[in-house]
């Protein structure tokens, strides 16, 4: 299928249509967040960013107590049918990742994909709140694209975005133990325009 170029139109023209535009499959970072946690946590995870439900459905379906945020109404009211088919039960969210800020605790605070969407200037408050807002032992499970001069930007790259630099979110965990990161590049056609992502991935985990 070709994708929509993201510069054209907005998330809300395209999660309105049937097909989902991101898929059904959920994000290998998401299966690898459950694999880890469970039997031992099924608690309470948030998705940043979560779109039309891909993940956040995937933690639902293993028992966790799922959220999701998003900023597009299609998109979410999308991810509570899919919820409904299954018989699952998610709670939603919509708010600008800019403005929204964690008020409860959560055993999981998960983005894949999303967080280019904060604004440089605003991240270091919002990742000291979801790390506040994270219970001992819990998990931040993260993947950002970061800036590679030699690499051009994506032709669906909007202006709203803004690239981090390699190891920013380790500078940002310098504190908690980090399960795993690393940094790679891919291909990708999510403009219909084949074309690399740079992309930074962590898993870290809150001690004390």
């Amino acid at each position: 299928m070709r994708r929509v170029n993201m510069a054209m139109h907005t998330y809300d023209e395209v999660y309105s249509k049937p097909e989902f535009y991101w898929g059904m499959e959920p994000n290998n970072l998401c299966k690898r967040t459950v694999d880890l946690l469970v039997p031992d946590i099924k608690g309470k995870v948030v998705d940043l960013g979560c779109g039309e439900g891909k993940d956040v459905i995937h933690f639902a379906r293993h028992g966790f107590n799922a959220v999701g945020v998003d900023l597009s109404e299609p998109g979410l009211q999308k991810a509570l049918q899919w919820a409904k088919q299954e018989g699952l039960e998610i709670k939603t969210v919509q708010a600008s990742l800019n403005e929204f800020t964690l008020t409860e605790m959560f055993d999981v605070v998960y983005s894949s994909g999303t967080l280019t969407y904060i604004s440089p200037t605003l991240r270091k408050d919002k990742f000291m709140n979801y790390k506040e807002h994270t219970n001992v032992g819990g998990l931040n499970v993260f993947n950002v694209f970061v800036e590679k001069p030699f690499i051009e930007t994506a032709p669906d790259w909007g202006t709203d975005e803004y690239f981090y630099r390699s190891g920013d979110l380790l500078n940002f965990y310098w504190d908690w133990e980090i399960i795993s990161f690393e940094e790679f590049i891919f291909d990708c056609n999510s403009s219909g325009v084949p074309h690399k992502h740079a992309m930074d991935v962590m898993i870290a985990k809150k001690i004390k």
